[in-house]
């Protein structure tokens, strides 16, 4: 029988975290450490013809400025699902560290390294990114119809993937006498976890290993995510997952630990 049912039992991290000794990403992360910040894309759907970075180089304190005509060409996903051997059940490796075609507004296309966040953010406005620019539609059924613009280019009509679950006998019980039917498309607001601490990482090199600290709820995900999307072995990869400052479910995908520990 459990010793906690029905009674009050404080958390072993209770003390830490009311005091301010917890420690957290940020708190691990050394103040050597170089920035690194994105570039997102300013269209919904297309593909970067050319980057010109001469002027974000320029910029005092930037250190390396890559974008996605640099990064490996090596898909890997992102979602922190469990990952099967059976490819039918893989989640969907539509996403490289840095992408020259573009699935959405914000979508990366190249990032800057600078010795401060200030360097970085100047680097990143300096940027000159030239786009071939695509249809798109914003509406789900509209982007599964034939001929709607083409996101992955293996899916048809953008289907990723289809269930069908049914229980009991539909047709008996929808000719159920005085039965009434209520049909139509239901949508809920966009919903946003609001955690206390963002999303965030930092990485280095020990043993031969490359470390991420990461503020994740999926660290053997993102273990894994890494070492795909590098093309490493995963036993070349070390996850450190301190406290983190809130997630709900919204820290449950490998975000910037790929191209974090790509820069590395």
């Amino acid at each position: 029988m459990s010793k906690s049912v029905g009674r009050s039992v404080t958390r072993v991290d209770a003390y830490d975290k009311a005091t301010g000794r917890a420690r957290y990403m940020d708190d691990l992360c050394g103040r050597e450490a170089l920035v690194v910040k994105i570039c997102h894309s300013a269209i919904a759907h297309g593909f970067v013809k050319s980057i010109d970075t001469a002027a974000a180089e320029a910029v005092p304190g930037v250190v390396k400025v890559l974008t996605c005509f640099e990064v490996p060409d090596i898909p890997f996903p992102t979602a922190g699902h469990p990952w099967s051997t059976d490819p039918s059940h893989q989640d969907v490796a539509d996403r490289l560290l840095l992408n020259r075609h573009v699935r959405y507004y914000g979508d990366e296309v190249a990032a800057v390294i600078a010795e401060n966040e200030v360097a970085a953010a100047q680097a990143v406005r300096a940027l000159k990114v030239e786009y071939e620019e695509l249809p798109f539609v914003l509406d789900a059924q509209e982007a599964m119809k034939d001929g709607a613009p083409q996101l992955h280019e293996k899916y048809k009509n953008n289907i990723l993937g289809h269930s069908d679950v049914r229980k009991g006998d539909y047709e008996t019980a929808r000719r159920e006498p005085g039965l009434i039917k209520v049909e139509g498309w239901y949508d809920t607001p966009t919903v946003q976890h609001c955690h206390i601490e963002n999303h965030g990482c930092f990485a280095y090199e020990e043993a031969g290993r490359i470390v991420v600290v990461s503020s994740t709820q999926i660290p053997h995900i993102v273990r894994r995510v890494v070492g795909q999307a590098l093309g490493i072995p995963w036993g070349k990869v070390r996850i450190i997952k301190p406290y983190i400052g809130g997630g709900f479910g919204n820290k449950q995908d490998a975000l910037y630990e790929p191209l974090c520990a790509w820069c590395s």
